[in-house]
């Protein structure tokens, strides 16, 4: 049983460093985008960190797993993992700045 704690924690560390990085990268360039945009641009960032941090973590799990490929794009979970966990990532930081 420890080889499949140890792989899970290592895909754990490896998940969350990727949203991390992703997250704030793409969270600092919207929230600047907040503070210093022009208001279309304000507007759009407002819209989006609002609808996502609205939407229960779960939801949108399932969203990006399940829905996105009913539009045609296909995911390994473990990107879908990512995406997902970036975006809910990203809405709040954009608040933090």
């Amino acid at each position: 049983a420890l080889p499949f704690l140890a792989e899970g924690f290592a895909l754990t560390l490896w998940v969350s460093l990727l949203v991390v990085v992703l997250s704030l990268i793409a969270g600092v360039l919207l929230g600047v985008g907040l503070v210093y945009g022009p208001a279309p641009v304000r507007w759009s960032v407002r819209i989006f960190s609002d609808t996502i941090r609205g939407i229960p973590i779960l939801v949108l799990m399932f969203f990006v797993y399940y829905g996105l490929p009913a539009v045609g794009l296909h995911l390994q979970s473990f990107w879908a993992a990512v995406l997902a966990l970036t975006l809910f990532k990203t809405a709040q930081v954009v608040e933090y700045v």
